[in-house]
């Protein structure tokens, strides 16, 4: 009676750390800032991508400016309609210097080790600074996130984003 009850009981264990091993490995970091023109632009894309892959990933809005703030980011993510992303201030741009970003928006994609799995573009409605498409035909956060559910890596080089530069604070 007594193995049973272990059996039952380390049956309960596993299931019970199955289910929470669940959560997504991929985590999205869309590097963004509330008062970029192009961020605000590619909101829409974002919007996109993250309902069509919620589940399969977490994603986060990163405010990288010194001048960001939980309330603007908030308003931001409101405005926007990105009810699928987590907001992270980062101030002290301690993930945005770990990471490599650069330009806002921005989008790194990594593993559960942390590892880039890619970084880059949205897509290719700005191919550079102040050159906006009508329209974008290549999207490459999708495409990305594609390649990486399918157990693929996104083909290098990958597009660099365009945007506003990210002040690094020393």
């Amino acid at each position: 009676m007594l193995s049973k009850k272990i059996l039952l009981l380390l049956a309960l264990t596993i299931s019970a750390n199955f289910c929470f091993s669940q959560e997504p490995k991929i985590k999205v970091y869309a590097f963004v800032a509330e008062e970029c023109p192009v961020s605000i632009f590619m909101a829409a894309s974002l919007k996109k991508v993250a309902e069509q892959y919620t589940g399969s990933a977490a994603f986060y809005l990163v405010f990288p400016m010194s001048t960001s703030d939980q309330a603007s980011a908030e308003i931001f993510k409101k405005e926007n309609e990105l009810t699928e992303f987590v907001v992270k201030i980062d101030k002290y741009q301690m993930l945005t210097k770990k990471l490599g970003a650069s330009v806002t928006p921005e989008v790194i994609i990594t593993g559960a080790d942390d590892t880039i799995l890619y970084k880059g573009r949205i897509n290719d409605a700005y191919t550079q600074p102040g050159k906006k498409k009508h329209s974008y035909s290549r999207d490459d956060l999708g495409a990305a996130l594609a390649y990486i559910r399918d157990g693929k890596e996104m083909p290098k080089p990958w597009k660099p984003a365009v945007g506003c530069f990210i002040t690094i604070e020393k």
